[in-house]
């Protein structure tokens, strides 16, 4: 039993590194590469499996060998197990070095625009998403509604909000915030050449006020490289072709840099002029002011006049002056279609010349900094020869971040499930309060007719007791499942459905309950009942105060199983009550498996929280239980 338990428990701290490892013991615990590897795969924890965008974002950055596509792939190399590859600057010695590339990497990542950045740490930061928009839109609903937070319960106030956010968002489809998934978010086509960024929309502009006050460890940037690999990956085909064709000899795509002139390779340079001229997304470019006069003459020449231009976007521009120009994308929808032909009809060439990247940025950056690549070089420990040909250091600057937060990142790893677990299953409905007085009213049906039933059969002897017993044994003999129906049409007739009635009844009375309580009353002398009898006790004294006291070991054990009945029951709760408002715990475990589903580990920790209760239950009560077992049978 207790190496099952312990790898249950290890499963429920786990993610997607180490879960499928089974492992009783928690190895990240006691190696830091192990460790290191577990911070990297959940800082690239893709939001949603059907859009893998992180694992693309560690491919460019990190340039693992083709064969690992996944965590789990790199985890079952042996080429791994040998030799951690992937903790990139842990020589000895640069601590120092590391410690100033994180201070200028984060701050260059302050200056970054927050839309050309991607928010890491899924399961951390989707909570934090749904905590700032929960806070956002309850202030909202307060103020609209001039109520103070202390006067409003919780429901009341998420409901509020919900329905403010609904209204801003044009969004009524989410009953919770925990629903909130960032799966829009996280599916944007920022990879995209026509896809411009929806200015305009509420939810959008949440997104972005939320990314800009993230920390910096918890977003990367988009890099050229970044999408350059995504595009060599969906158009450059086989890659033994490809090396043929560039005399290059690389095992994966990703190990292609992208290269900041035309090439002279022919192959290569077909791509990258495709990929610069024909693919380069839209909303990675910004215009010079010197190109006004173009945008301007292109409203002209289509539309003639500003009030055609006005109707046409739904604007009130009062004349040509007027209309909007910062060099990128208006918020306007309508006019930022505009805005997309107007692109489209440019010379590509043109565009290439005002590409933005976070490359250039970064360039910029250490330019400012450093004044000359010696300076860089010593500052970081690099050799290169000059700014043109820095990446973007997402690697490095992992494992530096992973430095400065690896005690915080161990707590988080070691409760975080448990902690995100137990929230939703607090603030989920009456989950806690109707699974709490199911048990209490199951227990106490079952420790009150059980043994009155049993002393009655067994103390008056009835002329059909016998066929009585078999009828009660023979409810042994079908399994719930076939009661079911009869059952719940019956309380559907008496209109009970989602009632504590209807989750206590059926249960109210067990065959074998009062068939083991009858058979220790019939092993009691009959001078005990006498000798009570002539003192003037009347039945029901004998039964409270001399019989059932005799019976506590049994009723400790038939408490229990009420207990494990009442609490672990799911199909019977989930069949009579429809009412989320009644929905008991193992209900909502059900629908938090739904849920959570791509998060196993978090299944997991769920079902090491719900088991607390009959563990303590039974480590408290064993003894008495125990008991429970044995008197019978010796009996």
């Amino acid at each position: 039993m207790v190496i099952p338990f312990m790898i249950m428990l290890t499963g429920a701290i786990s993610n997607e590194w180490d879960f499928d490892r089974h492992s009783p013991v928690p190895l990240y615990v006691f190696d830091r590469s192990e460790r290191y590897m577990k911070y990297v795969s959940e800082k690239y924890l893709s939001v949603n499996r059907e859009f893998p965008r992180d694992w693309r974002l560690f491919s460019a950055a990190y340039q693992p060998p083709a064969a690992w596509t996944s965590f789990r792939a790199i985890r079952e190399d042996p080429a791994y197990r040998e030799q951690p590859p992937l903790m990139f600057g842990a020589q000895e010695g640069r601590e120092e070095q590391l410690e100033r590339l994180r201070t200028d990497y984060e701050e260059w990542l302050g200056t970054l625009d927050p839309m050309m950045t991607l928010p890491m740490f899924a399961r951390f930061t989707i909570p934090d998403y749904q905590n700032f928009i929960r806070a956002k839109y309850e202030r909202q609903y307060l103020e609209a509604t001039g109520q103070d937070r202390a006067g409003i319960d919780a429901r009341t106030l998420e409901k509020g909000a919900l329905s403010a956010m609904a209204e801003k968002w044009q969004e009524a489809r989410f009953t919770g915030f925990f629903y909130l998934g960032m799966m829009t978010e996280a599916s944007l086509p920022y990879h995209l050449r026509e896809w411009l960024p929806p200015l305009d929309e509420r939810r959008f502009q949440d997104y972005m006020q939320f990314l800009h006050q993230l920390p910096p460890d918890r977003v990367v940037p988009i890099t050229a490289r970044h999408l350059w690999v995504r595009y060599l990956e969906s158009i450059a085909g086989n890659l033994t072709a490809f090396n043929e064709a560039t005399g290059l000899d690389v095992d994966a795509y990703n190990k292609v840099d992208l290269p900041v002139t035309e090439p002279a390779n022919p192959r290569l340079r077909e791509l990258w002029r495709e990929f610069i001229y024909e693919k380069w997304p839209l909303w990675l470019i910004e215009l010079p002011e010197t190109m006004r006069d173009d945008w301007l003459g292109y409203l002209r020449g289509r539309f003639e006049t500003i009030d055609a231009y006005d109707r046409f976007i739904e604007a009130d521009y009062a004349s040509w002056d007027d209309v909007h120009w910062d060099g990128a994308s208006p918020i306007n929808s309508l006019e930022r279609n505009v805005w997309r032909d107007f692109l489209l009809s440019r010379d590509p060439e043109v565009l290439a010349a005002h590409r933005v990247s976070a490359e250039r940025s970064w360039w910029e950056f250490l330019r400012a900094r450093y004044a000359t690549p010696e300076a860089l070089n010593a500052a970081y420990g690099w050799d290169i020869a000059g700014f043109d040909d820095v990446r973007v250091p997402i690697a490095e600057a992992d494992y530096a971040q992973f430095l400065a937060n690896e005690r915080p990142f161990l707590r988080s790893s070691l409760t975080f499930n448990f902690h995100r677990v137990f929230g939703y299953m607090a603030i989920q409905g009456r989950a806690v309060f109707n699974t709490f007085i199911l048990v209490l009213l199951s227990i106490a049906a079952t420790l009150t007719v059980n043994p009155l039933a049993a002393y009655a059969l067994s103390r008056f002897r009835l002329r059909a007791t016998h066929q009585i017993l078999i009828f009660l044994l023979a409810t042994m003999a079908f399994p719930a499942e076939v009661s079911m129906i009869p059952n719940f049409l019956l309380l559907r007739e008496l209109s009970l459905l989602n009632t504590f009635a209807a989750l206590v009844l059926p249960g109210l009375a067990s065959g074998f309950s009062i068939f083991l309580l009858k058979g220790f009353f019939d092993s009691l002398p009959g001078e005990l009942f006498e000798a009570a009898t002539i003192d003037g006790a009347s039945e029901l004294t004998i039964f409270g105060r001399i019989v059932l006291p005799m019976t506590t070991p049994i009723m400790a054990y038939m408490a229990l199983l009420s207990f494990m009945a009442a609490y672990g029951g799911f199909m019977w709760a989930f069949l009579v009550c429809q009412n989320e408002k009644m929905w008991t715990l193992m209900v909502w475990m059900y629908q938090y498996q739904q849920t959570a589903a791509q998060f196993p580990y978090m299944i997991m920790a769920a079902f090491a929280l719900a088991s607390i209760p009959t563990l303590l239950m039974f480590m408290f009560c064993q003894n008495i239980i125990l008991r429970g077992i044995i008197v019978p049978q010796m009996k």
